[in-house]
Parts: structure tokens; sequence; C-alpha cells
């Protein structure tokens, strides 16, 4: 009789399902929720990637759970992530602006988005350095050391300080010269090295910002960042009413006029003038830096003619919204103000929307006796999907340029690298200095007409021409 009891009990304990200490069950693909605890029993419903479930039982491999939609049902534990009682669900924001979210935990992975600055994401889960978020009801991934936790806002790292060492230093969203740009720092900046990976500093500049830069261009230093206070790089840079370019602008701000930081709102600063008002600068026009040089980087006697292509009734390519003769006009420009606050006497064949014939355009370029003639242009194709920026080249002796504008441009991963190529063209073939022509991107590409119009993109592509101009002219 006891034996009989005894066996009863024992498969009683057996057959009933147990409590667990999870609370929540996180899936990361489609798993179907069944009737019964076994894989022939009827689908009821399904869960998907990003959902939640509360879990209610345990039974072998099979969890018992309530769904969001107050359905209960039963599904494979190997599916499901268990997040206990004594878990606290973690939230993490972006420090910034632009932060990249991938389908899986590393770069090589495609992106689905992106996120804002301080937006705020739940956490899913952890694999190396990288985090998983819900992302507007998928699985997401960003890189950890561009997040800061939400719930421990005071928590604060401390790093080594460290001064630029090189004229313009990269900062990317990850270690690697492939990687995205995110901002330029100028040589006297002062940053935070809060960790080091294969020759790559992760630091902080610029009111809590962070990314990734070579170690190389980094020096030790004693010198301290003094925060709240922006120098503007570029002459007559616009101070708008407003966060974006389509505000207007309440008046310009000379080279190396400072200003005090009220607050940061995504890629722009709130700076307070001089008569107690306020205005927004953008911050890639900027430096944070304690203290900038107003030495040039050569002395006179360098000449540079940028050449704007097309305008008047030669419009040059036409996208969707963009019209080729206006972009090269603005490329041209931003190339110009950044050559000559480094010391480059610059000579423009054209500054508004003017034809100007191709022997015109050499002929400037014999006249001022140049140093290097740069011809700007965006490419246009039958094939919608064509892409990337090429350089073109002449002669052998035009290659030296060619190179160290390449070199810079080919940094810049957010276009394709068409390489270096001959070109038969007007400009380069009549012209006996120095000279290229650079394609900066596809306008018949709808995708690429949007990247090449962005802010982000004209200033990394005409700070990299810049600086390959100013390696050619050493």
């Amino acid at each position: 009789m006891k034996r009989t009891i005894f066996m009863a009990l024992f498969f009683i304990a057996i057959l009933t399902p147990h409590t667990v200490s999870a609370s929540s069950a996180f899936f990361e693909q489609t798993v179907n929720v069944r009737s019964q605890a076994s894989i022939s029993s009827t689908i009821i419903a399904q869960v998907h990637q990003g959902d939640k479930a509360t879990i209610m039982e345990k039974q072998d491999d099979w969890l018992y759970v309530e769904l969001a939609t107050g359905e209960k049902g039963w599904v494979a534990s190997r599916y499901a992530r268990l997040t206990t009682d004594t878990e606290n669900e973690q939230t993490i924001q972006s420090t910034v602006s632009d932060l990249q979210v991938r389908s899986g935990p590393g770069k090589e992975y495609k992106t689905l988005g992106s996120i804002s600055q301080d937006s705020e994401w739940n956490v899913l889960r952890s694999e190396g350095d990288w985090i998983s978020i819900d992302y507007n009801g998928q699985t997401g991934w960003v890189a950890s050391w561009l997040v800061n936790s939400a719930s421990q806002e005071n928590e604060q790292l401390s790093g080594t300080n460290k001064e630029v060492m090189t004229r313009l230093l990269n900062v990317r969203e990850m270690p690697g010269t492939e990687n995205r740009i995110l901002s330029q720092l100028p040589s006297g900046s002062v940053v935070e090295e809060m960790k080091t990976e294969n020759n790559w500093s992760f630091i902080r500049y610029a009111n809590g910002q962070t990314g990734w830069v070579d170690s190389t261009y980094l020096k030790n230093t004693d010198k301290k960042e003094e925060e709240g206070f922006a120098t503007i790089l570029y002459h007559a840079t616009n101070l708008r009413s407003g966060p974006g370019l389509s505000y207007r602008v309440i008046e310009q701000a000379a080279t190396h006029e400072r200003y005090q930081i009220v607050e940061m709102e995504g890629n722009w600063y709130r700076i307070l003038l001089s008569d107690g008002r306020t205005a927004y600068v953008a911050d890639w026009v900027v430096t944070t830096a304690s203290k900038l040089s107003t030495s040039p980087a050569f002395n006179s006697g360098k000449t540079v003619v940028l050449d704007a292509g097309h305008g008047g009734f030669d419009s040059g390519a036409l996208g969707v919204t963009t019209l080729e003769k206006i972009l090269t006009l603005k490329t041209t420009t931003s190339i110009a103000e950044k050559l000559k606050n480094a010391g480059v006497e610059v000579i423009l064949t054209r500054n508004d929307d003017t034809f100007i014939s191709l022997a015109e355009r050499t002929m400037t370029s014999e006249r001022y006796q140049a140093d290097a003639f740069i011809s700007i242009h965006f490419d246009s194709t039958v094939d919608p999907t064509a892409n990337g920026t090429t350089t073109y080249y002449y002669e052998d002796g035009d290659m030296p340029l060619a190179t160290a504008i390449h070199t810079e441009i080919g940094d810049d991963t957010s276009l394709r690298d068409r390489g270096i190529r001959f070109g038969n063209y007007y400009v380069l073939r009549n012209n006996q200095q120095p000279s290229v022509l650079l394609e900066l991107g596809f306008l018949s590409n709808p995708w690429e007409e949007q990247l090449v119009n962005r802010a982000a993109y004209q200033n990394n592509i005409t700070t990299e021409i810049s600086n390959g101009i100013l390696t050619f002219l050493e």
C-alpha cells in the first residue's frame, strides 16, 4: 500500500508543471504557440521577433506563457530568452545623433535603420560589444560604446586626457578606416581617451559625444577641455534661428569667434550671442577645443583654382530634385573656405550661376599659375543603380595630385570608391598645371542623389578633398 502511494506521488511530481523564477520571455524569431506542451498539438497563435510574453509555468522543455493579446499557450523554451524577477529591465540612450541599428551583433550585418541621440530603447540582451534592443518590433543591435545606460545616468566614465596632433582627425563610429565618420577634430583639441583597441582609441569629446580615432594622432596632455564654448572654424559661418538648414540666418560669424554653448539639439549647438539673443550653429563648422591655432598651415604663394562644373544655361546632370550646376557650386565654395582657412590662395572659375566656357576655365588655371586645378562634378548615367566617386587625371604629372585627393576620399565609405581613372576631358587635356576632375556621386541614382545633398556628406567630402589638396601642396 505504501509503495503504491509513493509511486502515485512520484508520477504526480513528474507530471505537475512547476513555476519558474523567470517572469518574462523574449523572442528573436517567429515561434508557434500551441495548445499543449507538444509539437503535435494545435497551433493557437504565433509570437514574432521582438515580442515579449509573461511566463506562467514551465514543463520540461516547454513554457506556458500569456501573450500581450491575453491569449495563453505553450512555446518551446529553446526559442525564448528568459528574464528573472530579480533582473531590472534596462534601457539605453544613444550618445550620437544617428546611431546605426544592425540586424546582428557586428558591423558586417545589414542596417535596419538608425536611432536619434538621447532616445531611449529597451535592452533585450548583450553579446560581446553589442547590445540587442527592441527596435520598432524587430530585434536590432547597436554598438555598446555608442550608448549610455539610461538607468545609470549618474555613472560617469573616467579616462585620460589626450591632445589631437594632426590637422583634422576623423572620429568614426567604430574602430577602422572603413567605418563611418561621425565628425572631425582640429589640431589642439583635447579629448578623453576611455579605452584602446588595436591602435584605436574610444574617446569622449565635445560635450559628451563619443567615437573612435586613430591612436597614432593622440598624445598625453595636461590640458583640460574648456567645456561650454564653440569656436567658429570657417569664415562667414551662418548662425540660424533654429536647429536646421531651413531656418533663417540671423547673422554670420567670422573664423575663430567663440560663443558660449547653451545646449545641443541633434547636430546643432544653441549658442549665446553678445547681445543676449540665442542662435544655432551646426556642429560640423565649429570646434569645442580650448585653443585653436590661428597660424596658417602654409606660407603665402600657394594658389589653387577650384572649378565648379557647368553653370548658367548648362545645368549639367539632372537628379529628381537636383541640378548639378547648383550642387557643384555649393561643394566648391565649401572647399574654398576650408583651403582659405589653411592659408591657401583660392581662385574660383565661377562664384555664381554663370556659364563659363571650358577654355576660360583652363585659362584661369594658366593665368594664376595654379599649384593645383580641381574641377568638381557629379555623375549621371542611364543606369539608375550606378554609384560611387571617381578621380580623373590626364597626364602622369597629374597623378600625385590625383593620388593625394583620392587617398582622402577613399577614406569615406558612404559611397563606392570607383578609383583613379584616365579622363580625356578638355579642362584636363588643355591644362598645363597639375589638374584633376572629381565625380562625387551619381545624381541619376535616387538614393545617392539624396545622400550627396546631405550636410554631413558635404562636410565630409569637402574636408577630405581639402585635406588631399593640402597634402599635395606640402
